[in-house]
């Protein structure tokens, strides 16, 4: 080997171990070095996912929800629709009934009897779905329309939702009178002693009417459902016949007071338990 070979060997040699040496030397840290990549890609992994999970399911449940409140608020539009038909049918028949027009009315429900069981169960299921929608005067046009297809379960079922603790004396005293009327009449929820104790209940609201007019006005309303639906149901003729005379001599009263004239029908139910009873 000659001397510039060996000597250019050496030269690279020498080289390389400077090079080796200077690599050796450990590098000053920059910023990102002091970042930890791997626990970062570690946390979101684990964070990561269960985050876009958390935010889809919530995403769908806003959807869901939003979708699910529309539904219900049509269905409370058609159901206060179908209940203001309802009201308007209803308004005909009392009407009818008032005037002493009692076939016209019995004609009327008769003709409208399907439109009058589709109307009321669409309301009924609306209410069975969302019981709040519907307030007083709404629910017992629904139990007064149940009422009327002998759907007696039902139609005490919606009477008795309503709070009567607040009423006014003469409002508290009407729900008693229609849950009475409910459980007199023929079907499921038939029952006369309840029905009886119903009225019983109310008796004691009579005393805070304001009015002595509206006392007996309402007493008289009371006697005249219990006479009617006593006779209608035979009971027996010692039973119904005073309840029936001292009802004559009630509205006799009130008719005296100058108060509207026979607004209950009382004289024609206690002209029909007289020619029953005597």
């Amino acid at each position: 080997m000659t001397e510039n070979s060996e000597g250019d060997r050496l030269e690279k040699i020498e080289e390389a171990v400077l090079l080796l040496a200077k690599q050796s030397i450990p590098k000053p840290k920059t910023l990102w070095d002091w970042v930890p990549i791997d626990k970062i890609r570690d946390l979101i992994t684990i964070i990561g996912i269960p985050a876009f999970l958390f935010t889809a399911f919530h995403e769908f449940d806003e959807y869901y929800l939003s979708r699910e409140e529309i539904r219900l608020e049509e269905q409370r539009n058609i159901a206060i629709s179908r209940l203001d038909q309802l009201q308007e049918i209803n308004s005909e028949i009392y009407q009818l009934q008032t005037r002493g027009d009692g076939n016209v009315a019995f004609a009327l429900i008769e003709a409208k009897k399907g439109q009058i069981a589709r109307l009321t169960d669409t309301v009924f299921i609306a209410w069975a779905d969302q019981p709040e929608m519907l307030k007083r005067h709404d629910l017992n046009a629904l139990a007064e329309a149940l009422l009327l297809q002998a759907r007696t379960d039902d139609a005490l079922r919606v009477a008795q939702t309503v709070a009567t603790k607040d009423l006014r004396p003469i409002d508290a005293i009407d729900q008693q009178i229609l849950k009475a009327r409910i459980q007199f009449a023929l079907g499921p929820a038939h029952d006369m002693e309840a029905a009886r104790e119903h009225l019983r209940v109310a008796v004691p609201v009579l005393e805070d009417i304001p009015r002595e007019a509206n006392q007996l006005l309402m007493q008289e309303k009371m006697l005249q459902v219990r006479v009617l639906n006593e006779g209608w149901l035979d009971s027996p003729c010692e039973t119904v016949l005073p309840m029936a005379e001292a009802l004559g001599e009630l509205r006799e009263f009130n008719a005296s007071l100058g108060t509207e004239k026979d607004a209950y029908l009382s004289e024609i139910t206690v002209s029909t338990i007289r020619d029953k009873c005597t």
